[in-house]
């Protein structure tokens, strides 16, 4: 299930990455992926929630095809399979949002995070008929399309307006930044295909009238919007920032003051690191339970033949000397740092190969740092 990006993440970014999209062909192989898959992920979905929906001319009301029932003394719901078979049939979308604890999902999702170095968020999307699950739109975060079964047709446009925030959805834009009248792209995206849409960029996904299944992954960065809000939270250190306006003749140097210490604030490249220590400090990479190893007080060591993979999405610098994995933080030294990029360059590497590529360290207190890393949720097993 591995995907082949046939471009190194540094040549994507450098080339790619919010500035055009990216068709990738055959860059994984579908095989073994299957309707039951589709149907275990949309059966374990909160259909209540109002990242679940059906679209057919707009986003349905949930009890149209959702039902709520007593069971044992609890309140559940559960979709109207009949009502949603109907809709599915005269050309409804089922989309799910921001899907997790799904492993198939999640799989691809650890790739494209591991690839960008960003937080990721996962939907899905099913179809059968002919019709968009919603008219030609911008998104306002970077997606990979990644179609798993069947096909779809997608009609990209130029953006109008440049880089949007959360905030400027194109619903409320469009008649202020129409969408081009001549397409950028149009093609037909199959199975095993992967696109890269940036940020901004109009599109319209169509299905086909055929079955159809796609995963959007939708990668998340830090903005230099964000960076002025954090910053804006630490205004209260400034006697500046505290004083009352009372006119504009006196206040224009307060402004003016404010304004000062602001700048010096800002391009401070340790205010600049202290802000993105916290915002990839608040990133979580769900990671796979092994209670029967890391829990076991009998299982002294992670198995040799164990797979190993790095907590992070975000890789080390080339002047890091410290890793931020699951919200913690951990200094390295030469040794330690050498050890998290050859894991981060080789996800799912076996303990034993990774001893081999240390022959001067010993293999007992390697086995234990790497266990101690695996319990502290910084590395994880991917298979033991």
């Amino acid at each position: 299930m591995s995907i082949s990006f046939g471009i190194s993440s540094s040549d994507f970014f450098s080339q790619y990455q919010e500035k055009k999209p990216l068709l990738l062909k055959k860059a994984l192989s579908v095989a073994c992926f299957s309707w039951r898959d589709v149907n275990e992920i949309v059966a374990r979905s909160d259909v209540v929630s109002h990242d679940f929906k059906l679209s057919l001319g707009g986003v349905l009301p949930k009890h149209k095809y959702t039902e709520s029932y007593l069971d044992v003394g609890t309140l559940r719901h559960r979709l109207l399979k009949p009502v949603v078979y109907d809709y599915l049939k005269n050309g409804a979308t089922l989309i799910a949002n921001k899907i997790k604890n799904e492993p198939l999902v999640d799989r691809y999702a650890r790739q494209i995070a591991e690839f960008t170095g960003r937080q990721v968020i996962s939907s899905a999307y099913v179809a059968f008929g002919s019709k968009d699950s919603f008219r030609c739109h911008w998104d306002t975060r970077d997606v990979f399309a990644i179609q798993l079964i069947g096909r779809k047709r997608w009609i990209v446009y130029e953006p109008s307006l440049a880089f949007p925030l959360y905030t400027q959805q194109s619903k409320d834009y469009e008649q202020q930044y129409p969408c081009p009248a001549t397409p950028y792209m149009d093609f037909i995206l199959e199975a095993g295909d992967i696109f890269y849409l940036p940020l901004g960029w109009w599109h319209n996904p169509l299905p086909l009238g055929e079955a159809t299944f796609h995963l959007a992954v939708g990668t998340f960065p830090a903005h230099a919007m964000e960076y002025l809000s954090w910053v804006f939270r630490q205004m209260p250190e400034f006697v500046e920032a505290r004083q009352t306006f009372g006119g504009w003749e006196e206040d224009r140097k307060k402004i003016i003051a404010v304004a000062k210490c602001l700048n010096g604030y800002i391009t401070d490249p340790g205010n600049y690191h202290r802000f993105m220590d916290e915002f990839v400090g608040s990133t979580r990479v769900d990671s796979a339970l092994a209670m029967e190893v890391l829990g076991n007080p009998n299982c002294s060591s992670v198995p040799d033949h164990a797979g190993i993979r790095l907590c992070a999405s975000k890789p080390l610098a080339v002047s890091d000397r410290y890793i931020i994995a699951n919200g913690t933080k951990l200094n390295l030294d030469n040794q330690g740092v050498q050890l998290i990029r050859c894991i981060a360059k080789h996800p799912r590497i076996s303990l034993a190969t990774l001893i081999t590529k240390f022959p001067e360290t010993d293999s007992v207190k390697l086995r234990q740092l790497v266990t101690e890393l695996c319990r502290q949720d910084v590395l994880e097993l991917t298979h033991y």
